[in-house]
Formats: C-alpha cells, sequence, structure tokens
C-alpha cells in the first residue's frame, strides 16, 4: 500500500482533518476538513467497515460516527449522546460494546453497538473507577478490558461477560506512588502489552497470561534522555491547579506507537518536547534505543501511518511531522492547518 488516509482529531479548533500521504514519495496533503463541533478527542478506527467513531470532551457530549469516503473526505453517520466527557474511546475486536473513560470524573461507561454498527446510547452503563482513568483497552482476543488508572497508579482488569464488565483484581496490575500509568497498547498476539508511565519517565513491557488475561510487569526502559534533564513528574488531582515546579523540568509521557510487527516502539514526551525510539527483541523484550529526537512542542497525539512511518503533532499548535522508522527516527513531512492535534488513525486508502 503506498498511499494512507490519516485522520486527525484537532481538539482546540474542533475539526476532523484529512491528510493524503504517500508513504514512497512521503508526501502529505490536506484533502479534507470536517468541522465536527467543541474539543473532538479520541478517535476509533474500525479499518473493516470503514468508520470512524469520534467522542467529544465538551458539551454536548456525544459520539459520532463518520463514514470513509474513497475521497478521503468524512461524513456523519449518527450521533449518540455519551454519559462521559470521554478521554479514552475503545471498541471490542467484534465491534459489539463500546467504552469510554473520563479523566476528572473517574467513570468508565460501556455500551453494546448494533448490527449496524451503531452505539444504542439507550443502554450505557456507569461505574466509578479508580483515580483519573486515561485509557481503557480491549484486549485483541476481545475477553478482557483493561482500563489504566492514571491517579490510583493502577490497570485495572476486567473480564467481559454477556455484554458486561465483571471487574477482576487477580489479572490487573498495580503501579508504585507516582509513576501515574497512562496509555496501554498490546501486540496482535495480546501476549504482550506496554505502558507509558506519564510521571514516571518510563515505558514498560507487559506480559499477559493468554487464559487468565493477568497482566505482569516484565520490564521498563526510560522513554528521556539525560540531556532531557526532567525530574520526576508530580501528581496533580483533579480539579487542583499544577504549580510552577510541577510544570518544570518534569515527566510528562504521553503517548505510544508499536510497530505492527513488534520490531520497535515509540514513545511521546509532552515536557521536553521529544521522541524515542526503541527496539523490541523477537521475545517482545526491548532492546536497543535507537533513537532520540526533538518534536512538535508538547506531542500529546501521536499514531502510525502505516507500518514504517508515525505522526506527531504540536497539542497547541497547527502542526504535525510525520517521520520514517527504521534504525533512527527521521522527519519526511510536516502538516499545517490541524488545529490543535491531539489524536490520529490511519487506514490504507
Amino acid at each position: 500500500m503506498s498511499t494512507q488516509l490519516c485522520y486527525v482529531s484537532g481538539r482546540r479548533d474542533g475539526l476532523i482533518t484529512t491528510v493524503r500521504f504517500d508513504d514512497k514519495a512521503e508526501t502529505a496533503e490536506v484533502v479534507s476538513r470536517l468541522n465536527l463541533g467543541p474539543k473532538p478527542m479520541p478517535l476509533e478506527l474500525n479499518r473493516e467497515r470503514r468508520l470512524l467513531r469520534v467522542a467529544t470532551g465538551a458539551d454536548p457530549l456525544r459520539v459520532s460516527t463518520l463514514k470513509l469516503l474513497p475521497d478521503g473526505s468524512c461524513q456523519v453517520l449518527s450521533e449518540v449522546n455519551c454519559p462521559l466527557s470521554a478521554t479514552y474511546l475503545s471498541f471490542t475486536p467484534d465491534d459489539r460494546m463500546a467504552f469510554v473513560v473520563s479523566y476528572h470524573a473517574s467513570r468508565l461507561a460501556w455500551a453494546p453497538v448494533w448490527d449496524n454498527h451503531l452505539i444504542d446510547d439507550s443502554a450505557w452503563h456507569v461505574e466509578q473507577v479508580g483515580e483519573q482513568p486515561h485509557c481503557v483497552e480491549p484486549s485483541p482476543d476481545g475477553r478482557h478490558v483493561y482500563v489504566v488508572e492514571l491517579g490510583a497508579n493502577r490497570v485495572q482488569g476486567f473480564r467481559v461477560s454477556d455484554g458486561e464488565l465483571v471487574a477482576d483484581e487477580q489479572i490487573g496490575v498495580q503501579f508504585e506512588h507516582g509513576t501515574g500509568p497512562r496509555h496501554l497498547v498490546f501486540d496482535a498476539s495480546g501476549e504482550h502489552g506496554y505502558l507509558i508511565e506519564e510521571l514516571g519517565g518510563h515505558i514498560v513491557h507487559l506480559t499477559r497470561d493468554p487464559d487468565s488475561g493477568r497482566l505482569t510487569v516484565a520490564e521498563r526502559v526510560p522513554y528521556s534522555d539525560r540531556a532531557d534533564d526532567l525530574r520526576p513528574g508530580v501528581h496533580v488531582p483533579s480539579g487542583s491547579t499544577p504549580s510552577l515546579d510541577d510544570q518544570t523540568l518534569r515527566h510528562w509521557g504521553a503517548e505510544l506507537a508499536l510497530d505492527p510487527q513488534r520490531h520497535w516502539i515509540v514513545a511521546s514526551e509532552r515536557r521536553a518536547s521529544t521522541l524515542n525510539l526503541q527496539a523490541l527483541n523477537d521475545d517482545g523484550s526491548f532492546g536497543a534505543r535507537l533513537d532520540h529526537v526533538p518534536t512538535e512542542k508538547q506531542p500529546r497525539g501521536m499514531g502510525l501511518i502505516g507500518d514504517h512511518h508515525v505522526i506527531a503533532g504540536a497539542e497547541l499548535g497547527d502542526t504535525a511531522t510525520i517521520y520514517r522508522v527504521d534504525d533512527q527516527l527521521e522527519p519526511v513531512a510536516e502538516v499545517e492547518g490541524l488545529g490543535g492535534p491531539v489524536w490520529f488513525a490511519s487506514i490504507g486508502s
């Protein structure tokens, strides 16, 4: 596949932008913009059915389902109510259940998905979880769901049972105080997970038992460099204002991009505005650090484009940079006019 379509959530300006990227010529162009309303946030891409789901972080709280058209534009198919200001949005692999978490409300919600792949918003179930959940990630086999609770320093595990979630304390992980786990990604097998600590400064390799779903910490590697001169991050409770010291030269990890073949993983750090490229061994363990580069200012959002490129955006700006990934991160294209890019999802055109 030589052409990819990358969909970008521009939280500041309320935009969903489509970027066409030729991964052979390594050129990028904006082909479509859709004004979706206040604060579009997490994206979820159903590649098989060519649907894009978008959740909002401001009123009206909703999840929009967009049809992906051949020219790269998006058509709104459905807008349904959402009970939470969504920080993260995900679906089971069979597309039968939808999940959102709210960081500030410390809540998880799930709902069934109809046969037409639209969410049944009359059946949302809302549950209080640990402090400041930042991610809800189903396992690739769809049997378990994991909620990453930044403020509680925990990944809480659930079993999927008859369209409901049942908490299972045996399959989650408790991290050290102050590490602030943020986002979790699994490889295709579901036997290896990778988690970024927002505050602790590490990428964490987790192994997952394919039968029980239990997660176990295998190892950690730092995503920052000594030259970044960063101290441990500080947990700020929801509703509190961080001090100047809380925001000065402290770890502020954000996102992970995992190679589909599991040869490498990239982590973004917002305080130093850097990307870190780490090799992965055949057994899923960490290999050598391959590269560590400056990038867009405050790169909250980052994502894969195809198998050999990643894109990182300036959360408070308008631009994103696309990098070729081999044994280094090589910038190859820049895209403008993205309206505060915070989320990326790509598909072959």
